[in-house]
């Protein structure tokens, strides 16, 4: 079933969220800070042109939501969308109409609603431009360190120790490419919202 708007008010608010967070809240909170550095007056101008309001499904252990939830909550302060967060596994009627591929329950996702309701579309995990950018980096990386036991297999495959290094070059490479990346990400969801416009032009 669609989130009706009566689900809709039963969300979290995003003080709700972080004061429940148990995982990953003091970089959530320093994104929150730094991200402000994104916006635009063009991208206000956009909101309220284009007025929506938007349901998200989120968790604090997906490092996906750790970037990409807080540019979403700047821009409800910024903008004044209203935004309403639902916890994933606590909600899987809804992640379940929203499953990447048909098949996985990934995060975040953001699901946007014009005035009268009607859902205009949804974001789902990362911008593509960002999954091909952390490849690359991975390739990088694995060419660069082959010294490494394991360091071509499979991540899951890795040995600990090979594991580790990879995950903390791919939070280095992440974070440094933060704000260009929710740039990117902003500019996806502005095209969401503007949907309807354009069917109706």
């Amino acid at each position: 079933m669609p989130i009706s708007r009566e689900r809709y008010q039963q969300g979290l608010t995003a003080e709700q969220f972080i004061e429940q967070m148990t995982k990953n809240r003091e970089r959530f909170e320093q994104n929150l800070a730094e991200t402000t550095a994104v916006f635009t007056d063009e991208d206000r101008a956009f909101f309220a042109e284009h007025p929506v309001s938007i349901a998200a499904i989120a968790e604090d252990w997906c490092t996906d939501v750790i970037q990409f939830l807080p540019p979403i909550i700047k821009l409800a302060e910024e903008t004044k969308v209203p935004l309403r967060i639902f916890l994933r596994d606590q909600n899987h009627d809804l992640i379940d109409q929203y499953l990447k591929q048909g098949e996985f329950r990934s995060i975040p996702v953001f699901v946007l609603y014009d005035q009268d309701w009607n859902e205009l579309g949804h974001f789902s995990e990362r911008p593509e431009a960002v999954t091909q950018a952390m490849a690359k980096e991975s390739r990088r990386f694995a060419l660069e360190n082959d010294h490494l036991d394991g360091v071509n297999r499979a991540y899951e495959n890795m040995p600990d120790e090979t594991r580790a290094k990879v995950r903390e070059n791919s939070a280095r490479f992440r974070w440094d490419s933060m704000l260009e990346w929710n740039r990117i990400f902003l500019d996806e969801i502005e095209e969401i919202a503007a949907a309807k416009s354009k069917a109706t032009c």
